[in-house]
């Protein structure tokens, strides 16, 4: 199951412990951890995979947070501008699978108890059924801060909007009330559905925003003029209201949302450095204490709530702290006092935070924490001098020409006028205080120049080999050998593909060992750098290559790929050309490929329209074994009955020409692009390419090239005891186990005796390695096909 954390409200009702840019969700209010962290926690359990919604301004908080979550697969989605729930849950949607499970959840509400657990399997029950299931709370107090939902059991008879405190006293008597959480779990194509069936001018305007996102490692950014041509609605206008498929799975576990400074105290919620605090002759009153290094003494006052920060001091009557939303948008007021409400003094970066300590017009001490394998790229100071002093990690510094590690004690003096970076080089945090002094010491002393290292993060430490988890695909045609031949471990129902190694958008394999376990391929190859993917992977925008296995129960569409030329022009992305290794088929399987004489486009379109298409194209049994190139711009489809193990471009552009008018279990008829298909295709007679590379002969062994093109190569290894691969630097080395099981040792081309790693492999697993002169030691009987460009 997937989990959307909604994380994207601003910072305006917890003033002075929350500011504008930097919200309640992500305020230290749980002791050590945000409330957003501990969303994140709570749904681990059941989710394998978050999808994090905040704006853009959040971008680092969020990144920075999540990082305390070692091996957590997630994604972010930030927004330019936020649009209130059906675009940021739509846009979310449009990227996952139909037949995936959705929990959506706000990071800003304190859930306790087991019942937690109960409740959200009983929702995936109701799933199941097509049901777009919602959370109800008892209702405990006439609260006018939330919707309501009036149920009959758990059948929804209708949302109600916040209710003006009569009508909410009314509700509160009427048990058929429950409060909506803002929680949903649905299946993906059922949401998708009814939100194009109910709300069809913002399901529209949600599939034209996927045009405007900005993909970046593991993020899609939608800016401002995306956001804003999609209307701004609540999920309850847009869908909820309307639908007929509406349930409510009542809670019995604890719940609050966050929304005053009261609720911290009702909740007994703890704060982050505490400070000291003492309350005499008071009643109703209540302390909140941020600041560490001073005390605060309430005296006979009664009804009346304090909050002390290191910067701000709030002073007001219980109740009433909701009303600071207007003092912030107060334009007068802001003119005055507005850098309060605006920012604290954490501050957010790329790699990582700092925590403005002391801060005068000529000197400044900074608390620094760098995350691991992040960097402080080069830059240097006209006005100030630093002096760094390493807490804790290490870094590894370049300064004025010279570079070297630093650890616990060490000091560095960077003079003004020197250039200088800062890596961190080890596991954990790097923390250093940092004292400017001088005639600037803000942010705006600072000149960038240029990056001393070529590493995009300066990492220094990463593994010679990780095996990867792969992405699944439910396509209509797929079947379920994939789980029977290599044990996936896929809730769907149908299991079409298996992406074994994708740095795509469309989906991503995820490290599954090593130091960067969790991470998604993409964010992991930027990690190590482009430099560690071999020189030859230098020209490429994005990694080059997408493995595969298919298991087509059912016939494919017919389909074309285009070449670079036209998919780089037309969808913003390479081209695609593959090759297919056929792992396994039924008797009398086969494939079409290529048409099998000379036509032309207006015959393809008739034959198209009047369901004859077969009748031109080559239908080519296959054997196990088997192997065919398919060339950008030949029309082709994989036939029933059989797997393949598929290596192509990093593309998911494909032209369906011809589906045989099937449609899915939600009864949707998949696309079809035959005006592209056109534009792309070979008219001519199919000619097939063949390899004609022997069979090598190896110390226990054999191997022999099944493909090769300007875009990779293909080796097939059998391997009856061992084998010894050696690596390369002109490329990576990916691993896909056909059959067998074994272990695959890497050492060290200058001692071949040592170990560097060391992992276990069974059929259907698949691995990536940098580029490297290791050599890459096989051992156990198997068949494995090695991919490098």
């Amino acid at each position: 199951m997937k989990c959307i954390i909604l994380a994207g409200g601003r910072g305006d009702r917890l003033w002075p412990l929350s500011r504008q840019s930097y919200p309640k969700q992500f305020i230290k209010i749980q002791g050590d951890h945000s409330l957003f962290q501990e969303t994140i926690a709570r749904n681990i359990p059941y989710c394998d995979e978050f999808i994090i919604i905040t704006n853009e301004e959040y971008r680092f908080i969020a990144i920075n947070q999540v990082a305390a979550f070692q091996g957590l697969v997630h994604r972010f989605i930030f927004e330019g501008e936020g649009r209130k729930t059906t675009a940021a849950i739509t846009l979310a949607c449009l990227r996952l699978a139909k037949s995936e499970t959705v929990l959506v959840v706000p990071a800003d509400q304190v859930i306790e108890g087991l019942e937690y657990k109960d409740d959200i399997s009983r929702a995936i029950e109701l799933s199941k059924e097509g049901n777009i299931v919602t959370f109800g709370m008892p209702v405990t107090a006439p609260e006018e801060r939330y919707g309501y939902i009036k149920a009959d059991g758990e059948d929804v008879l209708a949302f109600v909007e916040k209710p003006n405190h009569d009508t909410a006293v009314k509700y509160m008597e009427d048990k058929d009330y429950l409060y909506n959480s803002g929680m949903m779990l649905f299946r993906v194509g059922d949401y998708l559905d009814e939100l194009r069936e109910l709300s069809p001018n913002e399901f529209r305007l949600c599939i034209g925003a996927l045009k405007g996102r900005i993909s970046k490692g593991n993020s899609l950014t939608y800016p401002a003029d995306v956001m804003n041509s999609i209307p701004a609605v609540h999920i309850e206008k847009a869908l909820l209201e309307k639908t007929k498929r509406a349930k409510v799975v009542k809670a019995h576990f604890g719940w609050k949302d966050i929304g005053s400074l009261e609720d911290i105290e009702e909740t007994r919620l703890k704060t982050s450095g505490d400070g000291l605090e003492y309350e005499y002759n008071c009643e109703n009153t209540d302390i909140i204490n941020r600041c560490s290094k001073s005390l605060v003494v309430a005296n006979g006052i009664s009804d009346v709530i304090v909050v002390n920060t290191e910067d701000a001091v709030y002073v007001g009557k219980k109740g009433e702290s909701e009303s600071l939303k207007e003092l912030i948008n107060d334009d007068e007021i802001v003119t005055k006092i507005g850098r309060f409400f605006e920012s604290g003094r954490v501050v957010y970066r790329p790699w990582g935070r700092y925590e403005l300590l002391v801060d005068t017009p000529h000197y400044r001490v900074k608390h620094v924490f760098i995350q691991p394998g992040k960097t402080i790229f080069a830059h240097k100071h006209v006005f100030r001098s630093e002096h760094w002093t390493i807490v804790s990690g290490t870094a590894f510094i370049e300064l004025d020409g010279k570079e070297g590690l630093y650890h616990t004690d060490d000091v560095v003096d960077v003079l003004p006028g020197k250039t200088h970076q800062v890596s961190n080089a080890g596991d954990t945090e790097l923390v250093i205080i940092e004292v400017s002094v001088g005639e600037n010491v803000s942010e705006d002393d600072k000149v960038p120049t240029e990056t001393l290292s070529d590493n995009k993060e300066q990492t220094y430490i990463f593994d010679a080999l990780v095996r990867l988890n792969p992405t699944f695909k439910d396509n209509l045609w797929g079947g379920n050998k994939l789980k029977a031949l290599y044990g996936k471990n896929c809730d769907f129902d149908i299991l079409a593909e298996s992406w074994e190694m994708s740095a795509h958008e469309a989906g991503q394999s995820i490290v599954a060992t090593g130091r960067h376990k969790g991470m998604l391929f993409n964010d992991y190859l930027g990690t190590i750098g482009k430099n560690n993917w071999g020189w030859k992977c230098s020209t490429f925008a994005d990694f080059p290559i997408l493995v595969k296995l298919i298991d087509a129960k059912d016939k494919l569409s017919i389909q074309v790929h285009p070449d670079d030329d036209y998919a780089i022009a037309n969808e913003n992305q390479y081209g695609k050309n593959e090759v297919w290794y056929v792992v396994d088929c039924e008797p009398d399987s086969y494939l079409y490929c290529g048409f099998n004489r000379d036509v032309s486009r207006e015959e393809v379109l008739q034959r198209i329209e009047d369901d004859s298409i077969l009748d031109v194209l080559n239908k080519i049994p296959v054997q196990k074994g088997d192997v065919y190139f398919i060339k950008a711009g030949t029309v082709h489809a994989i036939g029933a009955g059989i797997v393949i193990c598929e290596i192509q471009q990093s593309s998911n552009c494909t032209y369906r020409l011809y589906d045989f008018k099937r449609r899915d279990k939600f009864g949707d008829l998949r696309e079809l692009h035959i005006d592209k298909a056109l534009d792309v295709l070979n008219f001519s007679k199919y000619c097939p390419e063949k390899i004609d590379e022997g069979i090598v002969d190896g110390d226990g062994f054999k191997k022999r090239i099944i493909s090769q093109c300007k875009y990779f190569e293909c080796t097939l290894i059998d391997v009856d005891l061992s084998a010894r691969i050696l690596g390369v630097e002109e490329s990576f080395t990916s691993f896909l186990i056909l059959e067998g099981e074994g272990r695959i040792s890497v050492h060290p081309i200058d001692d071949p005796e040592k170990v560097k790693e060391g992992i276990a492999f069974k059929a259907g697993d698949s691995f990536f390695a940098p580029k490297s002169r290791d050599i890459f030691e096989i051992t156990g009987r198997s068949k494995i096909i090695m991919t490098r460009v």
